[in-house]
């Protein structure tokens, strides 16, 4: 009997020593700030064109983020804040790059008026290859200001609280502002013929989802995520003439970032 209560005795003692020595994570009026490094990709892209001497659409337009080299002014930034134990607010500014991969066949509709392309189209069986001859077309600048809710929850705690793994996912929204370069009907121009650059400001939205996981270690992070979602750009220059072009596309991104979080 004394052996049995001297046991529930050390096993009481032992659980609340853990119980101490273990402290929750707290979250709550927690702000957070990060930077990264993105890969993107593209996808069921529209793009409409309108001017001079032409008015035609181009179906699953296809086109990555121009990646050769890491460039560390091309980035992900976040500010965040937790407005409860699980839910975060913040804004993100992505900078991304957009350009168009040559000699794919893409589906054409509507009309283009003389030169080597002159022709009306159907767009349930006209097909046309993108080249330089036909067409270039690239952001040099697609910025992405943007505001996320999310969920967040911890995988794992250590008992100071001080090394955490957790996870997250959400949605947000917001503006775009983009840089394009584009030459159209190259064939048809001077040797000496340059892209139209264009700072068109201001000229679109997007939605995403968002989702990732955290690991901290005490202030400092380190997080793989991304984002996934559409986006449509209105009025981009694409020549002399104020020709203007409509964009529509879906995009996914990988982020791989660093931050620091404090809690107030």
């Amino acid at each position: 009997m004394k052996t049995k209560l001297l046991l529930l005795a050390l096993s009481i003692t032992f659980g609340t020593a853990n119980a101490q020595d273990f402290k929750e994570r707290k979250n709550k009026n927690r702000l957070f700030v990060s930077y990264g490094l993105n890969r993107t990709a593209y996808d069921l892209s529209t793009l409409s064109m309108e001017g001079d001497g032409y008015d035609f659409s181009l179906t699953h337009f296809d086109a990555n983020d121009g990646f050769s080299e890491y460039d560390f002014g091309k980035f992900n930034g976040k500010l965040g804040f937790f407005i409860t134990e699980n839910i975060s607010i913040s804004v993100g500014y992505d900078n991304f790059t957009y350009k168009n991969i040559d000699d794919r066949m893409v589906k054409i509709d509507g009309e283009i008026q003389g030169g080597s392309f002159g022709d009306t189209y159907e767009g349930n069986k006209d097909v046309v290859r993108t080249s330089e001859d036909f067409l270039q077309y690239s952001y040099t600048m697609l910025n992405y200001v943007n505001l996320n809710v999310e969920i967040n929850d911890d995988f794992w705690v250590s008992r100071n609280g001080k090394i955490a793994w957790s996870y997250y996912f959400g949605l947000g929204g917001g503006i775009l502002l983009t840089e394009s370069e584009v030459l159209l009907f190259g064939k048809e121009k001077p040797a000496n013929t340059t892209p139209v650059v264009s700072n068109n400001g201001m000229n679109g939205f997007a939605g995403n989802a968002s989702f990732g996981t955290r690991v901290y270690l005490g202030p400092v992070f380190l997080e793989l995520g991304g984002k996934a979602g559409y986006m449509r750009s209105k009025e981009v220059q694409l020549d002399e003439n104020n020709g203007l072009g409509e964009h529509t596309f879906v995009f996914v991104s990988g982020i791989a970032s660093a931050g620091l979080s404090f809690r107030f």
